[in-house]
């Protein structure tokens, strides 16, 4: 007789209620809404994901909470609670809640170079989000003003580091109403795709929800995503990006926004998670006319105190110009000029 699988046991009971047309939990605020829309439909993977990192994660959450359950007075300390605010469609299960001081703890794992990151800009803002709804369901059950905690381990060394803020109950709140929408509209999804049996394809349907990742090459949530192919296809033909390929050459304000906020990232300088380069992948390979900011039409010569004469840049030309194309500029001032800037895209050859 073979001995029992402890670990997979835990795992198919875990996963057991997180499958196919599950509710929404407390997990789905950092969930892209066409990837859980693909989960709700029931829509077969187009992609195989290694699991092994979140399988190893799941075995130091186990340790974690055969620790805090051999340390504590359950009525004191707890691990594993089940919380579940009012209005939130399935409940979930808090890491570690401290009832004595009115702390829940969420413990995040991560390989050496994101807790790196971790430490130099701060965790994941979504981590925050879904202790804001533990948090919340506590308060209602509990009482009192809460912390919340993020215990991040490096899952290389086992170095860890805790971050805490104040939980904010309107925040809260509203993160339960946003996935209680989001559960009904997919509710609602669901119970056309059945209506209309096989007539219907469910990838259609999961298709009209919309995507909240950068696409491949971006990490989360897309790179870890089952349906990441069939969401962001390969351009047939040219040099375009999955992400440019998605975007209609012709809407002239969604080119813009997307420049606009790549700039400003831009600007901004390298920060958290590199993020001045979320934008570029919808931009590259577009094949549309941006008026250059080096063309000497918007260049003015203007003459420095105490120097020679120095082109510059006409921001307000600049800025007609572009607003009359349908873009939206940005001018920003530094300690030397003014300057307006959108990016200028390679035209295809051919």
């Amino acid at each position: 007789m073979d001995a029992p699988d402890t670990y997979q046991d835990f795992m198919d009971d875990r996963q057991a209620g997180h499958g196919a047309r599950s509710a929404l939990g407390p997990s789905s605020v950092s969930k892209c809404y066409r990837q859980a829309a693909y989960e709700y439909l029931d829509v077969q993977p187009s992609d195989v994901r290694s699991t092994s990192a979140a399988d190893l994660g799941t075995l130091m959450h186990l340790g974690y909470s055969a620790l805090i359950g051999s340390r504590y007075d359950p009525a004191e300390r707890a691990a594993d609670v089940t919380v579940q605010p009012t209005g939130l469609p399935r409940p979930g299960e808090a890491d570690d809640v401290d009832y004595v001081n009115r702390v829940v703890t969420d413990l995040k794992t991560a390989r050496g170079s994101v807790y790196e990151a971790w430490g130099r800009n701060g965790v994941y803002e979504h981590y925050w989000q879904q202790l804001e709804v533990y948090a919340l369901g506590l308060r209602e059950q509990h009482g009192g003003d809460w912390t919340l905690r993020v215990l991040a381990l490096n899952r290389e060394t086992g170095e860890h580091c805790e971050y805490e803020r104040p939980a904010d109950p309107d925040v809260g709140r509203a993160l339960v109403d946003r996935i209680a929408e989001r559960h009904a509209a997919l509710t609602a999804a669901a119970t056309t795709v059945l209506a209309h049996g096989d007539s219907i394809d469910p990838l259609g349907v999961a298709a009209q929800f919309p995507r909240e990742g950068k696409g491949p090459g971006r990490g989360m949530p897309c790179d870890h995503c089952s349906f990441l192919s069939v969401c962001w296809p390969q351009p047939v033909t040219g040099d375009g990006t999955p992400q440019s390929a998605t975007m209609d050459p012709e809407d002239a304000a969604a080119i813009a926004n997307l420049a606009s906020e790549y700039l400003t990232l831009r600007q901004q300088g390298k920060k958290a998670y590199d993020a001045s380069d979320d934008i570029k992948p919808f931009l590259s390979g577009l094949d549309v006319d941006v008026p250059d900011p080096h063309d000497p039409e918007y260049e003015l010569t203007v003459h420095m105190a105490g120097g020679s004469p120095k082109q510059v840049l006409d921001c307000e030309a600049m800025a007609e110009k572009l607003e009359s194309l349908g873009y939206a500029p940005i001018v920003k001032d530094t300690t030397t000029a003014r300057y307006v800037k959108v990016g200028r895209r390679k035209r295809r050859k051919g």
